[in-house]
């Protein structure tokens, strides 16, 4: 006969973990109390959640509406996967509704922090996934279809967006593999679903849907700078007139950063320079505008950084100007004006200023605000920091320009300290810094001077130099100095 399966015995615990897995869809936790909880023979029985998947799903939406000011984020990305849960369960894994409850997510982790884009992107492919099931294309009939394609691939497109910007800046593995290929094909996506959209959508609503496209667009574009694209010019007057009329709050704060941007765009090409340059001026005109009418100090640090960018603009393309020295001034004037302290802000400037006066061979010039600025950088970006570093190897790099040998090895060989420490010793830099040293260990005066003493200002053993040795000419020298140097002969691998 076959044998009886013998079933464990069930203990407390054990059934106290089962009620809880029966239990975990559901929104409200359980309390063990005398009313809620009874016990007989060992056993533990709770009140099961009776709600079908739709009302737990009304009443989350609900709660999440009432609590969106009061929720942290982790509450609030809780209740966004039940959301999504529920919403599954509800109405099945190709549907219109568990895309959208994707899609929500996808925005929860876009809004958080750029770490969490990889999450951003993995959930908006998933509602992209569901969209292609269902076999959605524009259509003018099917309203709610065509606004969820259309957040969807705005969603896409921005999350690449932000993937190409950090790809210079992050060494996160994550998001550094985001595929980045498709933004002009989703773009034209997008476009189509637009065109559907604005013959079934009031004009307030169609406008936003619109703005947000041509933001999105401009962002393309000027990400993008090896081929010029003509219909920029056209985009930025679009989106001249939106932010006229729908922000009112920061209108002109928005146009300065528009035309800062327009600029550094058009000065990628040799025969647009000029235009950037206009776009740069159109910038100062508006920030100096609000400053003479609403006088404030967030107004005059506007100033100021539209003033340093266009110098930076006109360094990059070697238009220098005689008035560049005074606009610099001008620019480390409103920084300090506020507080007469010196800042980050202000050390920037200090460092565009140095490269034009490089720029201009006022060397010595140079020099003085470089060496100025050098104790404040330590104080306010610390000893390891990459403006200590590039402050260094800059003083360093003028002084052996100027034949200041001494003065070179001094600053150089601080800043290959500092690149060894931070950077590694294989790193180019570091490399590129230990060449110029290596170069100036082979002045006799400099090695002696300086390479001779310790950082505690001892002097250390003398450095060896190649010296060339009297050679005898006599035939028994000569044999036995034959006789030492003689390799012995190499036994033949078996």
């Amino acid at each position: 006969m076959p044998e009886k399966i013998r079933s464990r015995p069930s203990s407390a615990n054990r059934e106290q973990r089962q009620i809880q897995r029966r239990s975990s869809l559901n929104t409200d936790p359980i309390i063990f109390t005398s009313n809620s909880v009874t016990s007989t023979n060992g056993k533990i029985y709770s009140g099961i959640d009776l709600r079908t998947p739709k009302e737990k799903l009304e009443d989350l939406e609900k709660e999440i509406l009432e609590s969106t000011d009061k929720s942290t984020p982790e509450q609030y990305l809780n209740q966004v996967v039940l959301a999504q849960i529920y919403t599954n369960l509800e109405y099945g894994d190709i549907s219109v509704e568990n895309a959208r409850a994707y899609l929500n997510l996808s925005e929860f982790y876009f809004n958080r922090n750029k770490i969490f884009l990889p999450q951003a992107k993995f959930h908006a492919l998933n509602a992209r996934q569901i969209l292609e099931q269902l076999k959605i294309k524009p259509s003018n009939d099917n309203l709610i279809e065509n606004l969820l394609a259309y957040d969807i691939y705005l969603m896409l497109i921005k999350c690449s967006l932000n993937a190409k910007r950090e790809m210079k800046t992050t060494k996160n593995k994550h998001i550094l593999s985001i595929d980045k290929t498709h933004i002009n094909h989703d773009i034209k996506l997008l476009e189509l679903y637009l065109e559907k959209l604005k013959e079934s959508t009031n004009k307030n609503d169609y406008d936003q849907m619109n703005m947000k496209y041509l933001f999105l667009k401009y962002d393309t574009i000027v990400n993008n700078t090896k081929e010029f694209v003509k219909s920029i010019e056209i985009i930025i007057e679009q989106i001249i007139d939106y932010i006229e009329k729908y922000f009112t709050h920061d209108q002109i704060k928005r146009k300065i950063d528009l035309y800062l941007r327009c600029g550094l765009y058009f000065i990628n090409y040799e025969d647009k320079i000029q235009d950037g340059l206009r776009y740069y001026k159109k910038a100062i005109e508006l920030a100096e505008q609000v400053e003479k009418t609403q006088p404030s100090n967030a107004h005059k640090y506007q100033l100021a950084k539209t003033i340093l960018e266009r110098n930076i603009a006109k360094l990059r393309v070697d238009h220098l100007t005689d008035d560049m020295e005074k606009e610099f001034q001008r620019a480390i004037q409103l920084y300090t004006q506020p507080t007469n302290e010196i800042t980050k802000n202000v050390l920037k400037v200090i460092d565009e200023l140095a490269i034009f006066y490089t720029k201009m061979g006022k060397y010595q010039d140079a020099l003085n605000i470089l060496c100025e600025s050098l104790p404040n950088k330590i104080r306010l970006f610390g000893e390891f920091s990459e403006e200590v570093i590039q402050t260094e190897s800059h003083i360093g790099a003028i002084y052996l320009r100027e034949g200041e040998c001494l003065n070179a090895a001094e600053h150089l060989q601080a800043c290959l300290d500092l690149q060894e420490f931070v950077y590694g010793t294989n790193d180019s830099r570091t490399s590129q810094t230990r060449n110029s040293v290596e170069l100036l260990k082979k002045d006799p005066m400099v090695s002696r001077t300086f390479f001779a003493r310790t950082h505690d200002g001892k002097r250390q053993d003398r450095p060896a130099f190649r010296t060339t040795n009297k050679v005898s000419h006599d035939k028994q020298d000569l044999q036995l100095f034959q006789t030492v140097t003689k390799k012995p002969p190499t036994s033949s691998k078996i």
